[in-house]
């Protein structure tokens, strides 16, 4: 069976992003069948995250990697062991006075390339300890404080539905409880077409009373995936909340996916909302890009 060259130019467009649906299917399809394009698909993803790192990417290609990479949560673990390990090498003491191969003067060839081998291998292991422990300390810092910053909006929620309906006179009571629960809420629902356009035409307004924004996204008929997952993040590409594991739900309109963020998590401005299908294989699959306005008038 002849095999076909490695086009690097093409494997360092499909790590950015930067191929077309078909091209990207005919590259993934050829590194499940070849397991050399395979390795040469990974030694270009990590030569890609190092140049990265070190600041050699052009403008255009930074932006593209940082779009295609940071959205990922492996491929920014990826980045953020090697943005950590070249930190540590650049910290890495010099010592003129003694080179690394005086250190096994006087042993045999195999035996000071075992030593060495075996030091190297020791200092990552290290490392790495190290940095897990760093990035679970920090996860769990944050769950934490989202944990906290949630029960306290529950809890303020509560106290304000108690007062007003102490307040509200005798009545309907399932008619009233309805119409306080919608003034503590706002939803956006976002259709294919023109939502998916580059310009923000949808607008979300959060008023000071707002809690919860419930945003609800229209699917096309092609959209048939067991789960999605869908990741909020500003224009400028800073992370807001990613969800996944959702399930599509039939209403009159077709099938959607929705789900809830706190409104605090809302400042006023831009929003990119990246929604991808979740196949069978575990797979992700782009199925379109949002954007859509916040006007937020809430002061938490």
């Amino acid at each position: 069976m002849r095999i076909q060259a490695i086009d690097d130019a093409l494997v360092v467009r499909y790590l950015l992003g930067e191929l077309s649906e078909s091209e990207q299917v005919a590259v993934e399809d050829r590194a499940f069948a070849e397991s050399e394009f395979l390795g040469a698909l990974e030694a270009a993803e990590a030569d890609l995250i190092d140049t990265y790192v070190r600041g050699g990417l052009l403008e255009s290609d930074r932006r593209a990697f940082e779009r295609q990479f940071l959205n990922s949560p492996n491929r920014r673990r990826k980045v953020e062991f090697a943005r950590a390990l070249a930190v540590v090498a650049s910290e890495s003491p010099v010592r003129p006075q003694r080179r690394p191969s005086e250190l096994f003067r006087g042993w045999s060839p195999s035996l000071g390339f075992a030593a060495g081998f075996a030091m190297v291998v020791c200092l990552v292991g290290v490392f790495w300890l190290n940095y897990q422990n760093t990035a679970m300390r920090s996860q769990i810092s944050v769950l934490e404080s989202r944990g906290r910053e949630l029960e306290t909006q529950r809890q303020r929620l509560e106290r304000q539905l108690s007062a007003e309906q102490s307040r509200a006179p005798s009545g309907n009571a399932p008619d009233r409880q309805s119409a306080e629960s919608a003034r503590f809420a706002a939803s956006l629902i976002l259709v294919p077409g023109l939502s998916r356009s580059a310009a923000p035409t949808e607008q979300l307004v959060l008023s000071p009373s707002t809690m919860i924004a419930h945003i609800r996204i229209q699917l096309e008929p092609r959209d048939d995936y067991p789960r999605f997952r869908v990741e909020l993040r500003t224009r400028r590409g800073e992370e807001v909340v990613t969800v996944g594991n959702l399930l599509r739900r039939q209403t009159s309109a077709g099938y959607t996916v929705s789900f809830d963020v706190p409104a605090g998590a809302l400042a006023t401005g831009d929003y990119e909302l990246a929604l991808k299908g979740i196949g069978a294989s575990q797979g992700s699959t782009d199925i379109g890009f949002y954007y859509f306005h916040v006007r937020n008038n809430s002061p938490f």
